[in-house]
């Protein structure tokens, strides 16, 4: 004869039931504390005050430290990392990868809420595709002199050198042509500008370019200074441009539950969701000028603009290079190159970078999923 299992009695599921409503009521003080960033440190026996700190990155393979420790590596479906359970402090973040440069920055971390960042990796050796004057019939470009650009890149398409080339050997590249009437454009009125700014007033400030997009405004005063101003909705601001000064990092901040809990803190880009911590917001009486200055990297920039589908990066170009700023200026903005060379210019066209060195554009590889 199978033995059978025989349904609990009525009394002893009254009492398992209430049993249960118990256990759950006398927890909620509990998983609220924790769900609003609470935490209880052991070594003092006291409840502390923890806040969090959500970190995207553009890159698949990135590894992300927090405090010298790594808490991610970031994949293709999970390029962000949300760290809750922080102590109240500055911490020290990075976002690194091999063959890219690496993204540096000390943020803050306020009791209750989420502090929010932005990392951005480039390659040390970008892929650029080099357009010339002359090239084959087959199409091949053709370098009639060496270029600084290529020492510091690799082109994606076939380049063929040879500097006693003919004209009767080669026909004129339609593509170049476009893009020096464009960069020709582009030059006349810079110098417009730069005349507008040498009669402007000694005493007055005046944007002398201005380029806008998606209520951020960038433009360059009469002493040759980029600035981005805010100017679309207070409600769509991003918090950086209002931040509070705070401390330096000092290695002392402890965090109290990355290293045991990684798995349990991490939420990927799909998530979405903070429900445990509010994100950091403006406060609705906060006053403040929402105008950041770029930095230069004391060199002087002869041409600006947004990084294609982006608000918040900025393309700075020089006669040593084109680089990359971050408009977030808590603790510093991060800068990297984009492409290095000799007598460099740039441009932006349809959403594309193109580098110009006096005798060859180079169009810079900038895929939107930076891989």
């Amino acid at each position: 004869m199978s033995p059978q299992v025989k349904p609990l009695s009525y009394r002893h599921r009254y009492w398992f039931f209430y049993l249960l409503m118990g256990v759950f009521a006398s927890s909620l003080p509990f998983l609220y504390l924790y769900a609003t960033g609470y935490r209880f440190e052991w070594g003092g026996g006291s409840l502390v005050s923890t806040g969090g700190l959500y970190i995207a990155a553009e890159r698949t393979g990135a590894e992300i430290y927090i405090d010298d420790e790594l808490v991610r590596e970031t994949r293709v479906f999970r390029r962000a990392f949300y760290a809750q359970g922080l102590n109240a402090g500055t911490h020290l973040v990075s976002v690194q990868k091999t063959g890219h440069h690496t993204w540096v920055k000390e943020l803050p971390v306020y009791a209750h809420l989420v502090t929010e960042a932005q990392a951005f990796n480039f390659p040390n050796v970008p892929k650029v595709r080099v357009i010339t004057r002359w090239q084959t019939p087959a199409g091949v470009a053709v370098l009639t002199a060496s270029s600084s650009v290529l020492s510091n890149a690799s082109s994606t398409n076939q380049v063929l050198f040879e500097p006693r080339a003919s004209a009767a050997d080669m026909e004129e590249n339609k593509e170049f042509q476009d893009l020096m009437v464009v960069f020709q454009q582009n030059q006349a009125g810079s110098a417009k500008a730069a005349a507008s700014k040498n009669i402007a007033s000694t005493t007055t400030t005046i944007a002398t370019t201005t380029k806008e997009s998606r209520g951020v405004r960038l433009y360059e005063d009469e002493e040759g200074r980029i600035f981005a101003t805010y100017v679309g909705s207070r409600d769509s601001m991003p918090y950086y441009y209002c931040a509070e000064a705070f401390p330096g990092y000092s290695g002392a901040t402890s965090t109290v539950s990355i290293a045991d809990n990684r798995a349990s803190v991490a939420l990927s880009l799909d998530d979405q969701e903070f429900p445990e911590l509010q994100v950091q917001t403006l406060n609705d009486e906060t006053a403040c000028d929402p105008t950041i200055e770029m930095d230069k990297g004391g060199e002087e920039v002869e041409y600006f603009d947004f990084f294609p589908g982006s608000d918040d990066l900025v393309i700075l170009g020089s006669k040593h290079g084109i680089y990359v700023t971050e408009i977030d200026d808590r603790s510093w903005q991060n800068r990297q190159p984009l492409v290095l060379g000799k007598n460099m210019s740039a441009l932006v066209v349809n959403g594309a970078v193109y580098a110009y060195d006096g005798e060859v554009f180079y169009q810079v590889s900038i895929q939107q999923s930076w891989f």
